[in-house]
């Protein structure tokens, strides 16, 4: 019997292409994309601050040319007469800011003092404490001192710091006599302050939109 071979051309597996020669490239990676992308504008920059930090330098050459343009347009005797003019009113603001105004302490003072208390002598002093007051006085009776010291505690006295009454003596007439200390504070004895707050003062009283406190 003949032996028959059967024979198929059809291959049963995908054909694979030789590795050597059917090799498929591969597809370049995006981090050199990106490093280049990134000296790019890496580079710009410098090159945009470099022309920006030329840009300052020449305003700035520019600006000093036109201050001393400027300066030298001046004439020095009206330029002396101007630092002349700066020291005095220098010196006028010192002598005002340690300047002091008496009026506004004895208007408290008398607002303060009930009808039974007399002021007989009056000093005053200035040194590292502030402005020292001491008093001599006559009260109607020990009661009354100690009414006096109570309304010197009060909101209205607050000005009054530190308020003491000692050497309390009966005199001949039955009256107590009494020294009176106490020191004061400086907003209420500022001449400066004072002038602004009656400059405050005159402006509202001839404002006629101002607010009257006693009109509705």
């Amino acid at each position: 019997m003949e032996n028959t071979f059967q024979t198929s051309f059809i291959p049963k597996k995908p054909i694979v292409p030789n590795s050597q020669t059917g090799r498929r490239s591969l597809p370049i990676g995006m981090f050199p994309v990106f490093a280049t992308i990134l000296l790019i504008l890496t580079i710009l920059a410098s090159i945009g601050f470099f022309l920006y930090k030329n840009y300052l330098i020449k305003q700035k050459n520019e600006l000093s040319e036109s201050l001393i343009l400027i300066k030298d347009s001046f004439d020095e005797g009206v330029i002396k007469d101007l630092e002349f003019f700066e020291k005095r009113i220098i010196a006028t603001k010192d002598v005002l800011g340690s300047h002091y105004i008496l009026s506004p302490m004895f208007i408290l003072l008398g607002e303060l003092t009930i009808p039974s208390i007399q002021y007989k002598e009056f000093s005053h002093s200035t040194d590292d404490t502030g402005f020292s007051v001491s008093i001599n006085g006559v009260s109607k009776d020990y009661m009354s001192i100690a009414l006096q010291a109570d309304v010197f505690n009060e909101t209205k006295g607050k000005y009054f710091k530190n308020v003491v009454f000692s050497n309390l003596v009966k005199n001949e007439d039955n009256e107590i006599t009494f020294d009176l200390n106490f020191n004061v504070d400086p907003s209420i004895l500022s001449f400066e302050k004072n002038i602004l707050l009656n400059q405050d003062k005159k402006k509202t009283d001839s404002d006629p939109l101002s607010d009257n406190p006693g009109t509705n």
